[in-house]
């Protein structure tokens, strides 16, 4: 029964949790960032992957108590910790838009490579790779976990060959000197930790591996071991693909490279990129793809208590509501050609959630001894707030820089930038304050009704809330 139940194994959640930070936008690393850091730009990658594991480190503890074994685990951490289910359906409210827009703008992306192959509009086959995701889940945990397994796999494969192929071609005279221009001599310090903000933006989407613990075997041992491996692998990647990049193209050249990870390997092997570019963005794509399709509807579904019958189980091949929801959500974006709009949602959305799970932990001990004393993680107290206040500060340097960025600039940074060919770029060059911002309290507000709406039907069929507590005091 617990194998029916709870299918996934740690490779799966593993999976799931490299599905966005493994994404197609892998192949142009380092993209971006170098202009920032220079040949220093693998430290970069270093530090960012040791931040943003402070914001990981903070979901595994929650994963480690019994909130693991519900759906929507930053509801159920947030709302817990600090006594409040509005709170908490905000948070995760915010977390629902900003991957509803990413998997809208994935499908979008690759509906535009389908329109090239069959008979359809863009649109038309836009909507037609967002049934067949939906299908798949639909299919029930294992068949989404298994064939996010496999097409993770054959992509890591794809990249240790890249990384094997890019060595044969590495000059070491490339690094020396670390900071080649004056600004990067005068200000190295500096220029490392610009260089570092931007590595942060590659990991957004991590916490996927987090929203299937509900299905995950042994959950509490496994989805937080699956969730900071999937940060500790993904970062692992980028470091060693822009070590690599750096190595075989010197970084002045870099700039002229439109993919420099996969140029790099096609030097080194003395190919054409495209051997690498074309099956290794379909993988990538379609992983992220599956994997985006886990976080909004394991949040809605996570959301049952405050909006009943969210979580309503359907026969396997049937999708219950709230995937229902998420395809509904993402099909009316792609086909009224908002994908643009709804980007502005994307990064504010999920870096709010990190920091405010960050937060939660920081406090966790003192607000909430008892569950605190049921994880199975527990570090100090002391150093578990440590942990929050730098998972919160992580959080709040990319949310600053995508309030004075515009979202072309900030989406540019993640691994899923190449959706940018699916949307009309002048969407995404403006101000960001005239679009992030009043995007986000529109959202939230929307969330207010969703909460009043539903509230009025409880009140009307007489559902009475279970006590906050209840979710963590059960016996085992």
């Amino acid at each position: 029964n617990v194998s029916r139940d709870r299918p996934l194994r740690l490779r799966h959640a593993v999976a799931v949790s490299l599905g966005l930070p493994l994404g197609a936008g892998v192949f142009a690393l380092p993209h971006g960032v170098e202009n920032l850091g220079g040949p220093a730009t693998p430290l970069a990658y270093v530090v960012g992957t040791l931040g943003i594991c402070s914001v990981a480190a903070a979901y595994a503890v929650y994963l480690s108590s019994p909130l693991a074994r519900r759906d929507g685990l930053v509801y159920a951490a947030v709302s817990r910790t600090w006594s409040s289910r509005l709170l908490g359906t905000l948070v995760a409210w915010a977390t629902v838009g900003a991957y509803v827009a990413v998997l809208a703008a994935l499908v979008a992306a690759l509906g535009r490579s389908l329109a090239g192959v069959l008979p359809l509009s863009a649109t038309a086959a836009a909507l037609l790779a967002l049934g067949i995701v939906v299908a798949v889940h639909a299919l029930g945990p294992a068949a989404a976990g298994r064939l996010q397994g496999a097409v993770a796999g054959a992509l890591v494969a794809l990249l240790v060959g890249m990384v094997a192929g890019a060595l044969l071609a590495v000059a070491p005279e490339n690094f020396s000197p670390l900071f080649p221009t004056p600004a990067l001599r005068e200000r190295p310090l500096a220029a490392l930790s610009a260089a570092t903000v931007a590595t942060l933006f590659g990991f957004a989407g991590f916490d996927a591996g987090a929203a299937a613990s509900a299905v995950t075997r042994d959950p509490r041992r496994t989805a937080p071991r699956a969730v900071l491996a999937g940060v500790l692998l993904a970062g692992a990647v980028a470091t060693v693909a822009a070590a690599v990049t750096l190595g075989v193209i010197p970084w002045p050249r870099l700039v002229f490279a439109a993919a420099p990870f996969a140029d790099a390997a096609g030097s080194g092997l003395g190919v054409a990129s495209r051997i690498f570019l074309v099956p290794g963005t379909l993988l990538a794509t379609v992983g992220a793809t599956l994997a985006t399709a886990w976080l909004p509807t394991r949040t809605l579904r996570g959301l049952d208590e405050v909006v009943p019958g969210a979580n309503r189980e359907t026969r396997p091949g049937l999708p219950d509501p709230a995937l229902a929801m998420t395809g509904l959500l993402a099909g009316a974006v792609v086909a009224l050609d908002l994908v643009g709009p709804a980007l502005y949602l994307s990064l504010v959305g999920i870096f709010v959630g990190y920091g405010v799970v960050a937060a939660s932990v920081a406090v966790l001990p003192l607000l909430r001894p008892a569950l605190y004393c049921r994880c199975r993680l527990r570090p100090p107290a002391p150093a578990l707030a440590i942990v929050g206040v730098v998972g919160v500060a992580v959080a709040g340097v990319v949310l600053a820089r995508v309030v004075v960025l515009d979202p072309a600039t900030s989406l540019a940074f993640t691994r899923w930038n190449h959706v940018h060919a699916a949307v009309d770029e002048a969407a995404l060059v403006r101000d960001p304050l005239s679009t992030v911002v009043p995007a986000f309290v529109v959202w939230e507000l929307v969330g207010v009704a969703v909460v009043a709406v539903a509230a009025d039907y409880r009140a009307d069929r007489g559902v009475e809330l279970p006590p906050l507590a209840a979710a963590y005091e059960e016996a085992e």
